[in-house]
């Protein structure tokens, strides 16, 4: 669960980051008890507070939705981030530098020495997109400023998307950043600085253009794209900060932290083509709407969205370009099981240029008149194949084909074949071969999705219901674990760790608690079961860390869940042990199972 990073550092991420601090600062919190807090859950819709955060113990549950768990688990949820990137979010919010390869394996110092350098990265890029921005602002009359201009982007919005530029010199960078204490080293790294081949000459990377600020998931300026304004610029009108430690050009989309929120609510994403075309949705009210670099859209990139919206618009140029550029994207999207629209904007016109002449009514309209993926590839096999001859026709079918393959889902792929087949006028059953065709032909024997003619279901092991009463004990054995060590200390002695289970969650809380107290370590019990909460979510494990039931007779009460589930053990065997007697004709086994059956009584 670490990624690399020791139990120590968690742990000292965790204790440093106040839960009720951390949530505080999502929704408002209301005290309800000595360290209890009280709030609408920032998870669903609800009108009375239901969500519950306890101070001792540093856990949230939600009453209504059963989410709960810890800071981390929180952050999780919250921005749909998965443990690592909440770690390090988390990190840097409490001022805890993470190692690299922190691991218990690894060289402590070596360790320090890579995070210090990647913070170095992170500093270079914060201090020069404020230094670009500066720049911008303070030469009103400079290309980049009058582009802006011309472009119609005003200057709160060049603020909010951090637009910049760089000067137009050729060591005004870098001496910029040597006066600041940076190393030619770290400014070659960080990629605002270039060194020729031939000379070993150092020169600065962006002259003279336009910069977009490119920020992590976290929020953190890892680089930049800049927009050249000269009419046949030298090295492309684009160009990106280069591959370093902290700018992974396949992981990163423009405007994410932006866009997180409404992607999110709305349960959509618009991916665009560029910068430009991005803060133009944004300006017409779709702040869902995000970039790659470039249009090679990667599926790195493609599961990023997928942690926040099911429901993907894709908006690239008309060109073929961008027709290439949509179809690849549509290729990396459909084994997420995501419903892909494209928006095809009027006149071959690009999101900015709708934006500054149609305004937000047009971008509105585009995204509503947005058609379904499949129309799209349909709609351009003609540019490839005679449609009106079998051979081409069976060969654009094989295309179609070729992208269905990619679908994982069994209902979406038997929805997608009827459509597919009814716009190239095939049967569906000569559809259904032409995949397997392909598969054959391409050996693919991981494909489960299209079904064989002659396919039987195997048989799903048989799954037993809780018996009556076990989780009700196993929960009640848990509050007293955790409220109290000599009660974890004594069910250690009356029930074997088989017994209280390990099967779900809350057997597997109740024996790590147990653990915890054996080891003298009962004071974290909470911390160890909201690390498990991280990994495997349970509300009956999350509603127990904030209830503090109280008991009348603790002794008692811990006496009477163990007869209890003693007793629901004793059925649980036996509805087994009936299903094995049922399904065997041995006679000397059937014997040996009555035996045991005749044992439990």
């Amino acid at each position: 669960m670490g990624f690399g990073v020791s139990k120590d550092v968690i742990e000292e991420i965790r204790s440093r980051c106040d839960i009720v601090d951390l949530i505080g600062s999502f929704v408002p919190l209301k005290r309800s008890g000595t360290n209890t807090y009280k709030g609408l859950c920032p998870f669903h819709q609800e009108k009375t507070p239901s969500f519950h955060v306890d101070a001792s113990r540093q856990m949230y549950h939600c009453f209504g939705c059963g989410k709960g768990g810890d800071v981390f688990r929180f952050y999780m949820d919250k921005e749909n981030v998965g443990f690592s990137d909440a770690l390090h979010m988390l990190a840097s919010r409490v001022g805890v530098v993470i190692p690299e390869n922190s691991g218990e394996n690894s060289d402590p110092a070596e360790g320090r020495r890579r995070a210090d350098a990647r913070e170095r990265l992170y500093r270079v890029n914060e201090d020069f997109c404020c230094f670009f921005e500066r720049t911008l602002l303070g030469n009103p009359d400079s290309p980049p400023t009058q582009y802006l201009i011309k472009r119609g982007i005003p200057r709160d919005v060049a603020e909010k998307f951090r637009i910049g530029a760089a000067p137009d010199a050729w060591t005004a960078c870098l001496e910029y950043g040597l006066s600041l204490g940076y190393t030619e080293e770290e400014l070659v790294t960080s990629g605002i600085v270039r060194r020729k081949e031939e000379t070993g000459r150092l020169f600065d990377h962006f002259k003279g253009r336009l910069t977009f600020a490119i920020t992590n998931e976290q929020g953190r300026v890892v680089g930049f794209s800049a927009r050249s304004l000269e009419a046949k610029p030298p090295a492309g009108k684009y160009i990106n900060t280069p591959e370093s430690p902290v700018f992974k050009k396949g992981n990163l989309l423009y405007a994410l932290p932006l866009a997180r929120k409404m992607m999110v609510e709305k349960n959509m994403a618009i991916l665009c083509e560029g910068q430009l075309d991005t803060i133009a949705f944004h300006r017409a009210g779709f702040e869902c709407a995000v970039a790659p670099q470039g249009t090679g859209f990667t599926e790195g990139q493609a599961r990023i969205l997928k942690r926040y919206a099911n429901r993907i618009f894709l908006a690239f140029d008309a060109d073929s370009a961008g027709q290439k550029a949509i179809l690849r994207a549509v290729e990396l999207l459909l084994p997420l099981s995501m419903e892909i629209k494209v928006i095809r904007i009027p006149g071959g016109k690009d999101p900015d240029e709708l934006f500054r002449n149609g305004g937000p009514d047009a971008v509105a309209a585009a995204v509503d008149d947005a058609i379904p993926w499949l129309d799209v590839l349909v709609a351009s096999l003609p540019e490839r194949y005679d449609m009106d001859s079998p051979a081409g026709r069976g060969r654009a079918a094989g295309e179609v084909a070729g992208y269905l393959l990619k679908i994982t889902s069994q209902v979406e792929l038997e929805l997608y074949i009827r459509k597919a087949a009814t716009a190239l006028q095939i049967s569906e059953e000569a559809f259904w071969s032409e995949l397997r065709r392909i598969q054959a032909g391409a050996r693919r024997s991981d494909f489960s999705a299209v079904p064989p003619e002659t396919a039987v279901p195997a048989p799903k092991p048989e799954k037993f219901a809780s018996a009556p009463g076990l989780s009700a004990a196993l929960l009640t054995l848990l509050e007293l674990a955790i409220s109290s060590e000599e009660a974890a200390k004594r069910l250690s002695e009356l029930c074997s760790p088989e017994e209280l289970g390990s099967e779900d969650t809350v057997g597997r809380a109740l024996n790590a608690v147990i653990d915890a107290a054996q080891n003298g370590v009962h004071a974290n019990a909470a911390s160890l079961l909201g690390e498990m909460l991280i990994e495997s979510p349970d509300p009956a494990v999350s509603r127990v860390l904030v209830e503090h039931r109280e008991f009348a007779d603790p002794e008692k009460a811990l006496a009477d869940s163990v007869a209890q589930l003693r007793r629901a053990r004793s059925r649980e065997s036996r509805a087994e042990l009936l299903v094995r007697l049922r399904g065997t004709v041995d006679p000397a086994e059937k014997m040996a199972i009555l035996k045991q059956i005749s044992e439990l009584r």
